[in-house]
């Protein structure tokens, strides 16, 4: 018969077959059994009502029954390798409306500690509260405390094996459902391993109770840290071994399938992807998604199944969102009628066409299939027009030679290319002018994104402009992100300012793979003489997809509603950087539409270290970023609620990070290595 309503529960693990010291927790502590021990201090707890034992139905853990009977607690027993299922079914037997759950192999269980864990779960309102996540108590003083229709929940939808292995992971690893809070010890203690998982430990437990327990067998955790301060001996006794042995790496759990296709494609393809920024080297490797299996709209699911709202998107090239139906739509009629042909097809005039109509500086236009093709062609045309060969560069425009070789990814670049190269400082006129005046009449275009990380000042991009036509160079401007982001017409139409050349690409086709050069007919007619060609530079689908969206953004307002959406969330971020005070180190920039979450270097740690923790958070609680918000048409107001909740959430722990300097307790992974810096 069901035992009524209480209002909390602890249930604590313990069965016999322990991989590493089998039967442990019989064994004896002053001829005692372990786990009698552990008992004895866990029923000093004022807060608990019942306390039930889980074991398993193995033959084995008879002895765990008949301790219990002799000690008149409750037993459950259950299934021996399903561990939630056990737990669950221990829960339903006992019913309560919360459960702390223990493990019978910490045999100096703080009944205080437990309490107040407790408390904290229960004023602060929570599904989840412990004090490990990140811990600072001993490992041996763990608690967690959590809703038992948060367990429900685990029990039903939980499929993975790791999640069956352990209770608490499926709850605390998806802080998006539910609400969780950490009990954090003032000083950090947890590097002390007072749990028994090896015979070592077994030894200190020996002779912490050998010591304490004959005089004063309420022995308290103060009690422990001053006889540990006191002797040698103990301090040593088993800090070779590792904390959470048993469940290293809990987050990777949440990401394993993702870094089971990791060190897969490691194998087969260089950084395990094709793209540098979805690569290990953008993110921090245990602690995130690699792969994602499907998006829709805003949000994208990850192959281990977890939903992200997605701010990344696809490295802005989704504007409208993952699956537009009106782009899906295009695409599915131009493939019944093919692909690619053994002549032109006349979509590409049509689109050539509408991004005359769209875009202020074009009067002709070629396509290509990615930024870099068209960033390429662009400086190729400069040459050939002006046959100067110098190229001075502000921004991040691709992979190729001309480009790369000017920063720190110059592995394989020829010097001689290297060389033609120079690089000036955004909004710094003075910058552009010393190396247009240094190489007189060598220059053939200045190159830039319009805009990056800031604003331009008053004046520089016209100032540039003027550069460029007293040196006799051209201006190109590199729209591959701002162009269909800022205006339909780029920055160039935001901001007044004309190049000669423009590149286009990401939003263009809503993620399909398009760019495209445009730009004043003169320049734009060198490209019949120049080669600048491929067999698919003129396939249908990704123009399909580029006049679905191009028209979309015409007749949906798309920009206004992004620019709108953009200014909520850079008002929103402002207010939480004054609330949780962390101005010294976070702030935000940028145009509403592609906005930065800026993450600088303070104190000891670095600009990496601490976007890797700002990474890790986010990710687990559902949110996908870079520290970039690149919206898309897709985005509501809900996800953009959804993402300042977030940031409510992490900012405190990156403050707590600098604060109590615990940044290496926090982390769960290697910190990131910058790829190189752009500007």
């Amino acid at each position: 018969m069901l035992q009524p309503l209480t209002t909390v529960n602890a249930i604590l693990q313990a069965r016999m077959s322990s991989s590493r010291l089998p039967g442990k927790v019989l064994m004896p502590i002053l001829g005692v059994p372990m786990l009698a021990r552990q008992i004895e201090r866990i029923k000093r707890s004022k807060r608990i009502d019942n306390l039930i034992i889980a074991t398993s139905l193995d033959d084995t853990d008879d002895a765990i029954e008949e301790l219990c009977q002799t000690l008149g607690v409750k037993c459950f027993r259950g299934d021996l390798n399903h561990v939630l299922d056990r737990f669950y079914h221990a829960s339903q037997a006992y019913p309560s409306a919360h459960v702390v759950r223990l493990t019978g192999d910490c045999p100096l269980s703080d009944p205080q500690l437990i309490d107040q864990v407790i408390d904290s779960h229960l004023q602060n309102g929570c599904d989840y509260t412990s004090n490990t996540l990140p811990p600072t108590y001993p490992d041996g003083l763990d608690v967690e405390v959590f809703r038992t229709d948060c367990l429900k929940i685990a029990w039903t939808e939980a499929v993975r094996s790791e999640h069956h292995e352990h209770v608490t992971p499926f709850i605390y690893q998806s802080p998006d459902r539910f609400k969780c809070f950490n009990v954090r010890s003032t000083i950090d203690y947890s590097h002390l391993r007072w749990t028994v998982d090896h015979p070592q430990d077994l030894d200190l437990i020996q002779a912490i109770y050998t010591e304490l327990y004959p005089t004063n067998p309420l022995f308290q955790t103060q009690d422990i840290l001053d006889l540990i301060d006191q002797n040698q001996s103990l301090q040593v006794m088993n800090t070779n071994i590792e904390r959470n042995e048993n469940f290293k790496g809990e987050t990777m759990h949440r990401y394993y399938h993702s870094e089971e296709l990791l060190n897969r494609a490691l194998k087969v393809i260089p950084l395990g992807s094709q793209t540098f920024s979805k690569s290990k080297t953008q993110y921090p490797q245990g602690v995130s998604p690699y792969f994602i299996d499907r998006g829709l709209g805003s949000h994208v699911w990850d192959v281990d199944g977890n939903e992200y709202i997605d701010f990344v998107n696809a490295l802005a090239s989704i504007t409208l969102g993952y699956v537009d139906a009106d782009v899906t739509h295009a695409v599915q009629q131009q493939l019944n009628q093919g692909t690619i042909f053994s002549l032109s097809h006349s979509i590409e005039v049509e689109v050539a066409e509408k991004l005359i109509e769209l875009v202020p500086c074009a009067e002709m236009v070629r396509f290509g299939k990615n930024g870099s093709d068209a960033t390429s062609g662009a400086v190729r045309v400069a040459r050939a027009y002006t046959g100067c060969d110098r190229i001075a560069v502000c921004g991040y425009h691709g992979w190729h030679d001309w480009y790369i070789g000017s920063t720190s990814r110059n592995l394989g670049i020829p010097k001689s290319i290297q060389a033609l190269t120079h690089c000036f400082k955004y909004n710094d006129l003075r910058s552009l002018k010393e190396l247009l005046e240094k190489y007189p009449d060598e220059f053939a275009a200045v190159i830039l994104e319009p805009m990056n990380v800031v604003y331009p000042n008053p004046g520089f991009l016209e100032g540039v402009r003027e550069l460029t036509n007293q040196f006799g160079c051209l201006l190109i401007f590199d729209e591959t992100i701002t162009g269909f982001r800022y205006a339909i017409g780029g920055a160039q139409e935001q901001f007044g300012v004309i190049p000669d050349l423009a590149t286009l690409g990401k939003g263009i086709a809503n993620g399909y793979p398009l760019s495209a050069i445009v730009g004043r007919r003169d320049i734009m007619t060198i490209m019949e003489d120049i080669f600048f060609s491929s067999t698919f530079g003129g396939e249908t689908l990704s123009l399909a997809a580029a006049l679905a969206t191009l028209n979309k953004l015409q007749s949906h307002s798309v920009i206004e509603i992004l620019t709108q959406k953009g200014e909520w969330i850079i008002d929103q971020v402002k207010n939480l950087i004054d609330k949780h005070q962390v101005q010294n180190f976070i702030s935000i920039s940028g145009h509403p539409t592609w906005s930065f979450l800026l993450i600088d270097a303070i104190g000891d740690y670095s600009q990496a270290q601490l976007k890797t923790l700002f990474l890790q958070e986010v990710f687990k609680r559902g949110i996908l970023t870079l520290g970039t918000h690149n919206l898309s048409y897709s985005h509501s107001d809900r996800d953009l609620q959804k993402l300042i909740e977030v940031y409510d959430q992490v900012f405190p722990i990156l403050k707590e990070a600098v604060e109590h300097q615990s940044l290496s307790s926090l982390l769960k992974c290697e910190p990131l290595v910058p790829l190189f810096k752009v500007r």
